[in-house]
């Protein structure tokens, strides 16, 4: 076994067995960051515990959201063949729900991620940014590239404090492009795609490509295939890290 191997095993068995702050300890020192004990991590807070939503974590999920954010800030953090797995292994347990072949890059950012579905090979590329107060939904195969953000709930202007929250659906083979943003209580249909730049206020209707600010639909995705596995909507080459869905 190597040692990439072996250092993802550890991990796997310590979140299988629940992520207390003690195991959080031994995952951090796995992943190369020393100085933590059960202790300090028991005072350890996040920007989710200081925001006026009556969602808290609980121990094991905090701790999951510690790790994930952590790991960009050391070396095994851009060696795709452990921070990708390792990854999959926290999204399991941390997100409300994660199918199979999830990939993230470095970068991606969430709050509240017990307000986040993930289906089967969902992909998130670097820099990504999702505000899940109101709740998000990400279909089967569906992209989000860099620099995505969305966003699911506002502000009053008179009172700060007081919100709205509404949320996002992403259906299954849609696509996000570069530095898209995507608002409250938009859905956007199967094979939807979001231009660069974009800003969505309103929803898609499926295989339609918007763009502009505000997204306004300009043409209809172009495919002409029969069966939507024709996509190829993978983020790596060979599929890797994904499950493959062909015959």
């Amino acid at each position: 076994m190597s040692v990439i191997d072996q250092k993802l095993s550890e991990i796997r068995q310590l979140v299988e067995d629940g992520m207390t702050c003690k195991n959080a300890a031994r995952a951090l020192k796995i992943i190369g960051i020393d100085g933590y004990d059960e202790e300090s991590l028991k005072e350890f807070k996040l920007w989710n515990d200081y925001m006026p939503l009556d969602m808290e974590y609980d121990e094991c999920r905090r701790n999951l959201h510690m790790l994930w954010d952590s790991v960009d800030r050391v070396p095994l953090g851009v060696n795709c063949a452990f921070a990708i797995p390792f990854r999959q292994i926290l999204a399991k347990k941390l997100f409300k729900s994660c199918g199979d072949g999830f990939v993230a890059n470095e970068g991606c950012r969430f709050n509240f991620a017990n307000n986040i579905e993930i289906g089967k090979n969902v992909s998130w590329n670097a820099g990504c940014y999702l505000d899940a107060k109101g709740g998000i939904k990400l279909g089967d195969f569906s992209m989000l590239t860099e620099y995505v953000k969305i966003f699911t709930h506002s502000h009053s202007e008179g009172d700060h404090m007081v919100r709205e929250y509404s949320g996002v659906e992403i259906g299954d083979y849609a696509k996000v492009y570069t530095a898209a943003t995507i608002l409250p209580g938009v859905k956007l249909g199967t094979g939807a795609i979001v231009a660069t730049g974009a800003i969505v206020t309103k929803s898609v209707e499926d295989f339609t490509l918007v763009g502009g600010i505000p997204a306004k639909p300009m043409r209809k995705r172009n495919f002409d295939g029969n069966d939507l596995k024709e996509m190829n909507q993978y983020m790596m080459k060979d599929r890797l890290f994904q499950v493959y869905d062909g015959e």
